[in-house]
């Protein structure tokens, strides 16, 4: 089944604490005055501008390892092809903020409100990851009911450039979905336009089968460990 729908802004919208973990300044108590105006201003902008839509589509988990190999240039080792196959259900998914976000942060730094302009791209990346949280809520509402009720199934969801899953298994994933449905399109080094968009895997199954230690070949070079803060979420959302 494939499914294509607009979602609410108001689910997306980060909130200040979100925002000030992509600036750096997680816990930061006291901000001057400039800065919390700045965040404002930039949360403000998001609200007013995005136009987020999403898509995905049911995928055989047994279609899955052919699309994950891709161009060849996964890591050898990685979590995302041990998850899957343990999975009761997967799906194909991209989802867009649109492109006013993007272009509104670009013609911020053409007008010299560089602050602004880095102030509201910290808030499109955190609203980016609210966004992914949406999708998998969105899945998970789809599910049997039955599934849901006698155990305990979480959604989490996993996009090309991370986890040893390469970039370029974006061309398998647009071939396969086709998101120029909702406005999303991949440039030649594999990065989609609108910026912040993202694409990837649904996986639903049992919070076990998400759970892995950081400690694969990549990971001593990721500096982000999205990893760990997707999965602290995950723990913490209702089953």
């Amino acid at each position: 089944m494939r499914e294509v729908f607009r979602l609410d802004v108001k689910n997306i919208v980060p909130t200040r604490e979100e925002v000030l973990q992509y600036q750096g300044m997680a816990g930061r108590k006291g901000l001057p005055e400039r800065i919390s105006m700045l965040l404002d201003t930039a949360i403000d902008l998001f609200g007013q501008l995005a136009e987020p839509q999403g898509l995905f589509e049911d995928l055989d988990i047994s279609d899955f390892e052919a699309l994950y190999a891709g161009k060849g240039l996964n890591a050898a080792d990685g979590p995302v092809p041990g998850i899957v196959p343990r999975a009761d259900a997967v799906a194909l998914f991209a989802a867009t903020m649109g492109d006013a976000l993007a272009t509104k942060a670009g013609d911020l730094f053409k007008e010299k409100e560089a602050a602004l302009g880095f102030m509201l791209d910290a808030v499109n990346s955190a609203g980016a990851e609210r966004l992914g949280r949406l999708m998998c809520r969105k899945f998970m509402e789809r599910l049997p009911e039955g599934l849901t009720r006698e155990r305990d199934v979480r959604v989490q969801y996993y996009c090309p450039g991370h986890c040893g899953w390469h970039m370029s298994g974006q061309e398998k994933l647009f071939e396969r979905l086709r998101p120029e449905e909702i406005g999303i399109t991949l440039r030649p080094n594999w990065v989609m336009a609108p910026f912040k968009s993202i694409s990837g895997i649904l996986v639903a199954g049992d919070i076990e089968i998400h759970r892995f230690s950081p400690g694969f070949s990549f990971c001593p070079h990721c500096r982000e460990k999205k990893c760990i803060q997707r999965l602290r979420i995950l723990e913490q959302e209702p089953g």
